[in-house]
């Protein structure tokens, strides 16, 4: 009897643990599913964060690009304004060489394809200066700044 008694407290114990226990694997399944989600969540939010940094640093981008833009047009508008200026100096040498005589005919003559070839190839530079990024705008600003000076400076010692 006290066989009996064992092997059915047995089975009451063994049938109350399968009653009272979750199926296999749900637990884990559940705390499976709360990581993915929390992963999904995470994954959300740096893709915004991405997102919000991405779009700011193309704003800067854009503000720096219209600031270069900007810079670099005026001072291709400063550079014609004193072309401008300067042709109207080379004009009146070409008029002074039409009624010069002598020396200074000589040296007019002499000077003034040197000047006009000069001035030809800084208007070509100031040119393709719209052409200038911002890598080279460096280089390229220099090199007009040079062609000017020499430019500048053959027009005023001209007789």
């Amino acid at each position: 009897m006290m066989a009996r008694i064992g092997a059915l407290t047995l089975a009451a114990l063994l049938s109350a643990s399968v009653v009272g226990c979750q199926k296999p694997g749900e637990k884990e399944q559940n705390a499976e599913g709360v990581a993915n989600q929390q992963a999904t969540d995470t994954q959300n939010e740096a893709a915004r964060k991405v997102a919000a940094a991405q779009a700011a640093a193309d704003e800067k981008i854009a503000a720096a690009r219209a600031d270069f833009e900007k810079a670099r047009e005026d001072y291709r508008h400063s550079k014609q304004v004193d072309l401008d200026s300067l042709n109207q100096k080379i004009a009146d040498l070409d008029a002074n060489d039409k009624t010069a005589t002598g020396k200074a005919k000589a040296q007019l003559d002499a000077q003034l394809p040197a000047i006009h070839a000069q001035r030809d190839a800084f208007l070509n530079d100031l040119k393709s200066l719209q052409f200038a990024t911002p890598a080279s705008w460096d280089n390229a600003r220099t090199r007009l700044d040079k062609e000017w000076d020499a430019l500048h400076d053959s027009v005023k010692s001209a007789p």
